[in-house]
């Protein structure tokens, strides 16, 4: 019996999978949530295929359809002005339009510039992309490499050293050719290398541009427009944190569009390829951003800080008290942040995304000790200042204050303690008034040693003499003996004779 309820019971779950799995299968655009940005499905975009990716590292946040082959249209010149910025042309460089820039059919969209127009390099980007003319491209292309063949060979080089596996390309510009696709993935990574320039990105994300075009010796102002509907204040789509980038459309492609959005450190690139009404490729896109932004986790200041750990956040406190239990570091924390709503955004559940964070936040961080980190400390101790700036170039500053006290060691015993009167010698007019003292004292123990030294060479001088004297006196008596016993000799002699001859 139980193994039939069992039965049953997979069958149950089985079958609720199945609705589920066709309840989502069936799901439209007009079933989005706005409420509810994180629950996104592939049913909620209008465009055939889509993929919002993290610019920094290429992670795939969200996919429809993706690896399709589909046709680029105009989102092709993402990798022209890529490759335009890579070439090492000077952007203040004065270009003059080649002959190509008119070898474009003839329904396409224009700048519009002519053969023999001279112009900044820089405005030349602006017009082709924020225009998408055609004949802008071709124009680069040509001064690029040369001429158009050479650039698009070097399209689908750089596109393979990309990782584009279904890519390629069969001219500058997306006018439909049966040779020319991609996919939303490899459009997203040609993107994501692109908006890494800030030539790149001060291009695309440009509402409008005033170009100045020198055409038969007489330079003129034309104003033009970003086709980019995000980046427009006053529409119904505009979206504060998009930075750009191309729009796309032809007949046999459909309605394309290829974004990018930063906030708070993450940057986002969206592709949405083959939708159908004109406003749907806003709507796929900033659905996608919505989405993208809640795989983030926003850290504070505070919290990035604490996790930069001992990376930042450590001091070695000198003096400290033997028995502390961190042997005298001393951990910092920040107050007074200039910017308390700053945060920073992490991807969820991605120890590797974190790691990258805490190392980049601490590259960007610069710290002032203003005390001498001798023990004692007290918590919450001023300890010096820091410095951060993010990755659009804001400054935030804040105080770095002490997270614990710090006993100091205790003092040794000195000599003043056991001799009071030593402490004079702490006024400097006293240790000058002994240091004299002590110099004179040294003088006379050195005037005293000479004269010492010359007593005794005068002592030895006469005791020299006298011993000499005495020598002297010695031999003169030694000699006045000898004499006295040779003549007392001789006189004993005569006596002898004198007894022989009575005899």
């Amino acid at each position: 019996m139980l193994r039939r309820f069992k039965g049953l019971a997979l069958l149950l779950a089985a079958l609720l999978a199945l609705m589920g799995a066709t309840a989502q299968a069936e799901e439209t655009p007009a079933d989005y949530n706005r409420n509810v940005p994180q629950l996104l499905h592939e049913g909620h975009l209008y465009a055939q295929a889509a993929v919002l990716v993290d610019a920094s590292n290429g992670d795939i946040l969200f996919a429809k359809n993706a690896r399709q082959r589909m046709y680029p249209a105009s989102t092709t010149k993402v990798m022209t002005l890529l490759l335009a910025l890579e070439s090492g042309i000077a952007m203040d460089t004065t270009i003059v339009i080649p002959k190509q820039a008119n070898e474009i059919p003839a329904d396409s969209s224009l700048i519009p510039v002519f053969p023999g127009d001279v112009m900044p390099f820089r405005d030349l980007l602006y017009g082709f992309m924020l225009t998408s003319g055609n004949d802008g491209a071709n124009a680069i292309a040509v001064l690029v490499s040369g001429s158009v063949d050479n650039f698009v060979n070097r399209m689908n080089a750089r596109a393979k050293e990309l990782g584009c596996e279904d890519t390629h390309f069969a001219n500058p510009h997306g006018y439909h050719d049966e040779n020319h696709w991609s996919t939303a993935l490899d459009l997203a990574r040609i993107a994501s290398e692109a908006v890494k320039l800030d030539a790149f990105r001060q291009i695309t994300s440009a509402p409008s541009y005033t170009m100045t075009i020198t055409r038969y010796n007489a330079p003129q102002e034309v104003r033009i427009v970003n086709t980019n509907s995000l980046l427009k204040k006053d529409n119904t789509y505009y979206y504060p944190d998009c930075i750009g980038i191309k729009t796309g459309f032809h007949s046999m492609a459909g309605q394309c569009f290829v974004g990018a959005a930063e906030r708070d450190g993450v940057r986002l690139v969206t592709v949405d390829l083959h939708g159908e009404g004109a406003q749907e490729k806003w709507i796929d896109t900033i659905r996608m951003f919505n989405y993208g932004f809640t795989c983030y986790t926003a850290y504070t200041m505070e919290q990035m800080f604490g996790y930069a750990g001992r990376q930042l956040a450590t001091l070695r406190v000198s003096n400290a008290i033997e028995s502390d239990p961190q042997g005298g570091m001393l951990g910092l924390k920040i107050a007074q942040i200039s910017d308390p709503d700053y945060t920073r955004m992490v991807e969820n559940n991605n120890d590797q995304a974190m790691a990258e964070a805490v190392d980049d936040f601490v590259s960007r961080c610069e710290m002032t000790v203003t005390s001498d980190m001798v023990a004692p400390i007290s918590e919450g101790e001023i300890i010096g200042r820091l410095r951060y700036v993010d990755q659009s170039g804001k400054e935030i500053t804040a105080l770095l204050v002490a997270e614990r006290s710090i006993a100091e060691q205790p003092p040794k015993a000195e000599l003043t303690d056991i001799f009071p009167w030593l402490s004079a010698f702490e006024n400097p007019l006293v240790v000058l008034l002994a240091a004299v003292l002590i110099l004179l004292i040294v003088l006379l123990l050195v005037a005293a040693a000479v004269r010492g030294r010359r007593k005794e060479k005068r002592r030895r001088r006469i005791y020299e003499a006298r011993r000499l004297e005495y020598m002297r006196r010695m031999s003169a008596q030694k000699r006045r003996d000898e004499k006295h016993r040779r003549s007392r000799r001789h006189r004993d002699d005569d006596d002898d004779d004198e007894y022989d001859d009575y005899d």
